[in-house]
């Protein structure tokens, strides 16, 4: 598969040096399963004085990165600037059934790991990725995920500017720009080095595959991938807020409210992804803990719950005209990380309130 540089103990990546393509499976579980662990694979571009990065499978159960991936390593073509790609999650893709799991059970979210304590095996990895970026110092760094719902793509993104915008417009005019700080890897971005997660849609949803490896190869092939693009309109989405469930709660889907759950969650709620839902549209069902499980917190910490969601009649209802995205029909995920984001439609909001 080509030349590895095994990792010593304090580096936990592996390396692979522009791997022979005839050496590579077809199949992506096999081609994990010979990478073993952790792996950054290097291939040398026609400009080797410039470099660009890409992370995917931070999260076990995304896989259209890494399927993108194969196949262009796969065709043997060179890229316009060396490229440095970490497949990070490679064994807890391989966990029980390939593809099942986000992280392996007891141990932390990859995603959450690039930012202080490294004091564990996945803030071993991030703090090593961080220091190998240092190292080859890449113009532009992609982190290509899944949603856990079914979604349409969108790319994510810490701050508002022309590079980030035309990285994202490689796969996608969505764009959501966050204040939130959960330790992602995308949180590393600076002047020097712009960061966007991609995410291509949900994990069983061929469009999404498709996304991934159109986008890949325009980021891959394309000269240059931060200038301004010309007439490009982003559809933005700012001051995102995360629903979030407390870590005992009992959480159902259903069409109906299902007895001692604490939050019944209607299941075409992911029908809701990227729309845009009028004050007082019913998610779900609450049980009689009422509102005491969830947390809605701004950037900056403040408690915001009312201003986004209420309890109407033993209902979780929007307390206003809401964007939501990323949304999850997983109970797991909806109870360790959360169950969706919102957004407060400013515009659409004020346009409302200028007609009355």
């Amino acid at each position: 598969m080509g030349r590895y540089l095994m990792p010593r103990q304090s580096h936990p990546i592996q390396f692979m040096h522009n791997p022979e393509p005839g050496s590579l499976p077809q199949e992506v579980g096999e081609f994990l399963r010979r990478l073993g662990g952790p792996t950054l694979i290097v291939v040398d571009g026609r400009d080797n004085r410039r470099c660009r990065a890409v992370a995917t499978l931070l999260h076990g159960n995304e896989p259209s990165g890494v399927k993108a991936l194969l196949k262009w390593l796969r065709s043997g073509e060179r890229p316009a600037v060396k490229l440095i790609c970490l497949i990070a999650s490679v064994q807890t893709a391989l966990y029980e059934t390939l593809f099942l799991h986000r992280q392996i059970p007891g141990q932390r979210d990859m995603n959450r790991c690039f930012a202080p304590p490294f004091d564990d095996h996945q803030g071993h990895i991030a703090r090593h990725f961080i220091e190998l970026l240092q190292q080859y110092r890449p113009e532009a760094l992609l982190d290509i995920h899944n949603t856990s719902g079914m979604s349409p793509g969108f790319g994510v993104a810490t701050s508002e500017s022309p590079a980030h915008e035309a990285l994202v417009s490689l796969f996608t005019r969505r764009m959501i720009v966050t204040e939130l700080r959960l330790g992602a890897l995308m949180e590393l971005s600076n002047e020097s080095l712009p960061v966007v997660t991609i995410e291509c849609g949900g994990a069983q949803q061929a469009q999404a595959d498709q996304l991934a490896e159109e986008g890949l190869q325009r980021y891959l092939f394309n000269e240059q991938v931060l200038r301004p693009v010309p007439g490009l309109v982003m559809d933005l989405y700012r001051d995102a807020v995360r629903l979030q469930l407390s870590a005992d709660c009992h959480i159902a889907y259903a069409d109906q409210p299902v007895a001692g759950a604490d939050l019944t969650v209607a299941l075409d709620v992911e029908k809701f992804n990227f729309g845009v839902i009028p004050a007082l549209t019913r998610l779900g069902w609450l049980g009689p803990r009422g509102m005491s499980v969830f947390r809605v917190q701004s950037a900056q910490g403040e408690a915001v719950m009312p201003h986004y969601f209420l309890n109407r009649a033993g209902g979780l209802y929007s307390a206003q005209q809401l964007k939501l995205f990323m949304i999850t029909a997983n109970p797991a995920i909806a109870v360790s990380d959360c169950l969706l984001y919102a957004c407060a439609d400013i515009e659409l909001n004020q346009m409302i309130e200028d007609d009355k």
